[in-house]
């Protein structure tokens, strides 16, 4: 009986060998689909997430440069101190009034005019970038809620308020990715 089992055993093995020659066509195939499938699948979310990836960094390249813009002029702003501003077409003039002075009597005083030269002009072309990556498209300046120094020949000059500046950024590389910022700053 043990020589029948060996025997037969041999046999099946004998049978299976014989089947095994290959890959039948259909399993070639079955095999290739799935793997197509797979592959589709796998290019399509890293494209998807490089594309993303590569959108989020252009974005934020240009929200760094109108960042910088924007802090550039605001330290310029500060810089000068001004009493007023007045506005001719584009170009904002940042004034100062005349520095204190003490008269013969000792009393200190401010003549009460402000100076004729201004401390610092503002206008679109002010903003230049330094990033090579980035174009300055369009420079929108404007003020809101402004208030005019109530004296008597004084109307033109503008003592508070805010401005607004809206800067529209386009990458280099990329034409169609344009971004607008906008920043308030209080006078």
């Amino acid at each position: 009986m043990r020589r029948f089992k060996i025997s037969s055993l041999r046999r099946t093995f004998q049978s299976f060998r014989d089947r095994e020659d290959g890959v039948t066509l259909v399993e070639l195939l079955l095999a290739l689909v799935i793997s197509a499938i797979f592959a589709g699948i796998v290019i399509t979310v890293f494209l998807s997430g490089s594309l993303g990836f590569r959108l989020t960094n252009d974005t934020s390249s240009l929200r760094s440069e109108a960042d910088y813009l924007i802090t550039s002029v605001l330290q310029d702003i500060n810089r000068t101190e001004f009493d007023a501003l007045t506005v001719n077409g584009e170009t904002y003039s940042f004034h100062r009034l005349h520095t204190p002075r003490i008269s013969t009597e000792g009393i200190l005083y401010r003549q009460g005019d402000y100076m004729e030269d201004a401390v610092l002009e503002l206008d679109p072309s002010s903003f230049v970038t330094n990033n090579p990556d980035v174009i300055v498209q369009s420079v929108d300046i404007d003020l809101r809620d402004k208030v005019t120094d109530p004296r008597r020949g004084r109307e033109a000059y503008i003592t508070s308020g805010l401005i607004e500046i809206q800067v529209t950024l386009a990458s280099r590389e990329d034409t169609t990715l344009v971004k607008t910022f906008t920043s308030t700053i209080p006078l």
